[in-house]
């Protein structure tokens, strides 16, 4: 009766066209700008608050969820530097009585829609009953996590919680998507839009630290300057790796995709100014594998990609030659560090030996990495981590955790390289990728911002069309599609305009 009651609802006007904004191209823009907003002027409450009230809307009115995708991204960005809790800011924002009722009445809301639109508003899939590329991977992984620490001696309640934890931010959004996302074309293009807004957003927060922030000083980049108040450099240039894809994608896509083929050597570019040797290590690679990739298949600004290369990798070694000192001078921690380890060496000895205590299910994430050691990442409830996923598996749930996770892994890989494979795949899976590859040096699949997103692309991963063959749904008419079909706010092609063969 509640969804019938809540359909007539939606069909009125008014509410077609608050639903239409949330569908259409320009909300992802729109929330971008209102996160940067906050994150100057610390305005996270009404923030959070005015997300929680759209994704009930979405949740109660909505025909499609994939609106909800925006907030999962980019939600968190919106927190500032004034009430960031690591240094050199310490806030306690985070702990005062009112923000936490504020906080608990937010995530209640938003829980709360969620279950109602996957109990109640139904889809026409059910991932508990129908065919998945990775249900018996998230079924292992699930338990693992959920049995980390078993029969250890040092097992805490709280090795339960997290357990729990990581197991809603790994899968739930996947199942959640699963059931009730609309299978529609596009779907690829959307996210690329909001992956690509994210990146505007995370720019524009890092001119602000440059510009306000006092991230130089003496001439060089100060590495403990370089804070947002939703992470550290080594996060900052981690989330704009993982999203860089997505500048690819589009430049495939969109009928100017030379602009975004750019807007990706940029976003590269910003990478550096962070300081994080892993990210931009991942990133390179990710950007020159990318980058010859797109020199070779036919696209319709492929002249201009190898144009552009050749004259990027001249200027390069022009700059680099002309420029060497103040480069130095600028990027001196990447200098002075170099192929330093920064102890992961001692916390990867350290987690094989909590391996060898409990070798089955592990010591549990509470269990500290070594007595009296702490990395001091100030990540609030969550403990220190390995800084590599393979030996945060094997010490912390064991051998029966990391054959979950390499069962995971090869369901992964199988679903990346079956038949007729295209270029929204290849985005989907460029983006997983990313984030695996970062986690072989540091812990952001762990960390819950990252990890939903981990879970929304592997979803993306299985549901993206095969080549050939028409995406599911697409057998409605022409016009019906056409409206559908997401419009670029700036310049781009529909994507059945832009659309390319797979062939080609």
């Amino acid at each position: 009766m509640l969804k019938e009651k809540f359909t007539a609802i939606a069909e009125k006007p008014a509410v077609q066209k608050i639903l239409g904004f949330f569908d259409g191209p320009v909300y992802p823009a729109v929330y971008a700008a209102l996160a940067l907003i906050t994150s100057v002027f610390g305005l996270e409450l009404p923030f959070f608050v005015l997300t929680a009230l759209a994704v009930l809307f979405v949740c109660l009115f909505a025909d499609d969820v994939r609106s909800l995708f925006v907030p999962v991204v980019m939600m968190t960005m919106g927190r500032s530097w004034k009430h960031a809790s690591f240094a050199p800011y310490r806030s306690d924002f985070l702990s005062r009585p009112y923000v936490i009722a504020v906080l608990c009445v937010v995530g209640a809301v938003v829980g709360a829609a969620l279950l109602w639109r996957l109990i109640a508003w139904r889809g026409e899939h059910n991932f508990f009953k129908d065919k998945s590329a990775y249900k018996w991977g998230i079924a292992a992984v699930s338990a693992a996590f959920l049995l980390n620490g078993a029969f250890f001696s040092g097992w805490v309640l709280s090795d339960l919680l997290l357990g729990l934890l990581y197991v809603a931010a790994f899968f739930g959004l996947y199942i959640f998507f699963f059931n009730t996302l609309r299978r529609r074309e596009g779907l690829g293009m959307y996210a690329a839009w909001v992956l690509f807004w994210a990146l505007c957003l995370i720019l524009a927060q890092l001119a602000w630290i440059f510009a306000a922030e006092g991230a130089v000083r003496d001439g060089a980049i100060d590495k403990d300057r370089v804070v947002t108040g939703w992470g550290v450099g080594n996060h900052i240039g981690a989330r704009i790796a993982i999203f860089l894809p997505a500048c690819f994608y589009l430049s495939m896509k969109s009928r100017r995709g030379w602009v975004f083929y750019v807007c990706g050597f940029v976003f590269f570019g910003s990478i550096l100014l962070t300081l994080s040797r892993t990210a931009a290590l991942i990133g390179g690679v990710a950007l020159v594998v990318m980058a010859v990739y797109l020199s070779v298949v036919k696209t319709p600004c492929r002249k201009f990609i190898r144009i552009f290369n050749i004259a990027c990798v001249a200027a390069a070694a022009v700059f680099a030659a002309v420029f060497r000192a103040k480069i130095e001078e600028v990027f001196a921690v990447f200098f002075e560090r170099g192929f330093d380890d920064m102890g992961r060496f001692f916390i990867w000895k350290s987690g094989i030996k909590n391996f060898l205590r409990a070798p089955v299910f592990g010591v549990g994430f509470c269990e500290p990495i070594a007595p009296g050691f702490t990395i001091g990442s100030g990540e609030g409830m969550f403990p220190d981590m390995y800084h590599n996923i393979f030996v945060q598996m094997l010490a912390s749930c064991g051998v029966v955790g990391l054959a979950a996770f390499a069962f995971h892994l090869v369901q992964f890989a199988r679903t990346a390289l079956r038949k007729g494979i295209t270029a929204e795949r290849l985005f989907s899976v460029a983006v997983v990728c990313v984030i695996l590859a970062t986690n072989l040096l540091d812990v952001h699949l762990f960390l819950p911002t990252v990890t939903v997103v981990y879970s929304v692309f592997l979803l993306f991963t299985e549901l993206a069309p095969v080549s050939g063959a028409p995406a599911e749904g697409s057998a409605r008419p022409e016009a019906e599609k056409e409206a559908e079909a997401p419009v670029p706010p700036v310049g781009g092609a529909t994507a059945e305009e832009s659309k390319t063969t797979d062939a080609e």
